[in-house]
Parts: C-alpha cells; sequence; structure tokens
C-alpha cells in the first residue's frame, strides 16, 4: 500500500519564499542599476586624505530625484523667490534630521550655468539646449553666472524669457550681473530691464540665499568692483550665522573678481566658487578653496552641486549632457 506522508508546511513554502526574496532582490539591483545610469552619476571610487571610500553620492543622487520630481527641496530662505510649486509638486517637504545631517543622502542639489548671452536663434537653441538638460536633472534652485543678455537691449532679453519661461515658472531661478547686463550703449551702467525683469532678494545685485545647508551668496562683479558698500555687506554675511552654519559658495561673473574679494572667502570659510565670462570651463584650488569657471555660448554646458551635511559632489557636464569632471571636497 502507498503510504502518503505529509510535508510540513515551511517545507512546502520555503524554496517559494527563496525564489520571491532572490526575485526581489535582482529585481531591484537592476532596478537601482538602471536609475544611476539614468541620471549620469555614476561616479567612481573618491580617494580623501588617503582613505578610500566608496562613493554613494549616486544612490544619494537618484534617491532625492525621485523623491519629488520636481527638486523643490526644504529649507529654502529665500525672499523674493522668481518661481512657483508645480501644481503636482508636494505643498510641503521636510526631510527628516537624520536626513539632512546625512553624509549619504544630499539635502540640495543646485544647478548652475552662465553665458547663454542670445541674440540669434541659432544662440537660443544652444541655450535651449543646456535649460533642458538643466531641467532634466531635477535641479533647484537654478543659479546663473551672468550674460543673460547679449547687449542690454530688449530683444535679448525677450529672448532669455522665452527659452526659461518653463524653467523659472518650476524652478527657482537666481542670477548675477555680467558684463552685457548693461544699459545698451552704457557699459558702466546695469541694465534696468534686468533688474525689473526679476525679483531677487535684497537689491537685486548682490544677495544671499539658504537652501538646505547650501548659502549662496550672488555678487556684482561687472558693475560694482570696488563697490565698498557691497565688500561691507559681503562681510556681513559671511559673518553671519546662515553662512557659518553652512557650506557656502559665492558666485560673480569675472574669474578675475577673485583679486578683490579673495581676502574675505579665505578669512570667512567659503568653500567654492562659481564664475563664468570665459566661455570654457576651468577648475582649480586655492587656499582651500574651489573655484569653477563655467563654459557658455556655443557650447553652453552646466554644473551640478550635490550639498551634503559636510561635503559637497561637483558634476560638470558639457553641452552634449555627458559628465567631464567630478570633484568632491569636504567643508571647510
Amino acid at each position: 500500500m502507498l503510504v502518503m506522508k505529509s510535508i510540513p508546511r515551511s517545507k512546502k513554502l520555503g524554496p517559494y519564499i527563496c525564489l520571491i526574496i532572490i526575485s526581489f532582490v535582482v529585481f531591484n539591483v537592476y532596478s537601482l542599476q538602471n536609475r544611476i545610469e539614468f541620471f549620469g552619476t555614476n561616479l567612481p571610487i573618491i580617494e580623501q586624505e588617503g582613505i578610500q571610500e566608496e562613493n554613494t553620492d549616486t544612490f544619494a543622487d537618484t534617491f532625492i530625484n525621485e523623491s519629488y520630481e520636481t527638486a523643490i527641496l526644504p529649507d529654502s530662505e529665500a525672499e523674493g523667490s522668481t518661481s512657483t510649486k508645480p501644481a503636482d509638486s508636494p505643498e510641503d517637504i521636510e526631510l527628516m534630521p537624520s536626513i539632512i545631517n546625512s553624509s549619504i543622502f544630499p539635502n540640495a542639489i543646485v544647478a548652475f550655468y552662465s553665458d547663454n548671452q542670445s541674440d540669434t536663434d541659432a544662440e537660443d537653441l544652444a541655450h535651449q539646449n543646456v535649460v533642458d538638460n538643466v531641467m532634466n536633472s531635477g535641479s533647484n534652485p537654478i543659479f546663473h553666472a551672468g550674460d543673460l543678455m547679449e547687449d542690454g537691449t530688449q530683444n535679448s532679453l525677450d529672448r532669455f524669457n522665452t527659452v526659461t519661461s518653463d524653467m523659472r515658472a518650476n524652478r527657482d531661478f537666481y542670477a548675477a550681473l555680467g558684463n552685457n547686463d548693461r544699459v545698451f550703449g552704457d557699459p558702466s551702467t546695469p541694465s534696468q530691464l534686468f533688474l525689473d525683469n526679476f525679483e531677487f532678494p535684497g537689491n537685486e545685485r548682490w544677495y544671499s540665499v539658504n537652501y538646505g545647508n547650501l548659502h549662496v551668496v550672488v555678487l556684482d562683479s561687472a558693475f560694482a568692483w570696488d563697490n565698498q558698500e557691497q565688500l561691507n555687506w559681503l562681510i556681513n554675511d559671511l559673518q553671519s550665522d546662515a553662512s557659518q552654519d553652512r557650506i557656502t559658495c559665492v558666485i560673480f561673473h569675472h574669474p578675475t573678481f577673485t583679486s578683490v574679494v579673495s581676502t574675505y572667502l579665505i578669512n570667512y570659510g567659503v568653500d567654492f566658487v562659481v564664475s563664468g565670462h570665459l566661455h570654457s570651463y576651468s577648475h582649480s584650488v586655492s587656499n582651500g578653496i574651489n573655484y569653477f569657471v563655467l563654459s557658455g555660448q556655443p557650447n553652453i554646458g552646466y554644473m551640478r552641486a550635490l550639498v551634503f551635511s559636510n561635503k559637497v559632489t561637483v558634476v560638470v557636464s558639457d553641452n552634449t549632457n555627458t559628465v567631464v569632471d567630478t570633484v568632491t571636497f569636504n567643508e571647510r
């Protein structure tokens, strides 16, 4: 007689449970890899001060971008913000203190570009290309290092507004004055068209804003090179808790303006500086400060800064959206 022995329930289900677990792990690893490749930030292992550590910024970048698609980040203390939240964005986004203070998850992803200065259709296309790339990167806010206009005319401003209308409606946007953002025919006076077109904080020529653990200072190197009022304001701002308690970035159009403000940048712990004007990308380090000069027309690229609790990872992309440089540095 054939005797049927009952098999314990755990043995019956065991293989299936294992199969489910293995499938889940494989799917998520594959999915994560695809997401990392999509955002183009599969960064290499980095070495700092002789200690090799696995770069977790790739996952952090993906996490932030996917967590809130429009990249509206917390702790924005800017007055006079020029954008509104998209209809499908969360009304309020708050990060847990463990994430805000984390060295794994960035609490701000900020984009920078410069020198679009369009007055032809071809230049508008080059400008539109970088705007699309910046938007697709999920960064917010977006900073411009100057020369939004070509010659101070209404036509060049209209071209800028047409290309950036969607970006400025869905992202926070700030800009520094460049030498081409002038009154037409008067290289010594900033364009009133420029100033009336935006609602930046303060006097709109020099101001600062906070995003997550990042404090950003915007200066006017085009029309206030030796303006003592601006320098006094800069000293007070860099001494403030808003700056001292955060990683600090300073933006101005002319790289040579460093000669005027370098003492303040060094003495008050500025971490990195972003400029434009030269239309080609470069990176250098001096006195512990990282200096980035952005590309411009006709091959406009952009730069992203992933801001953590105590470090920054910078990812620089060219006009084809190819990553050309990655730099990670600790807070000074």
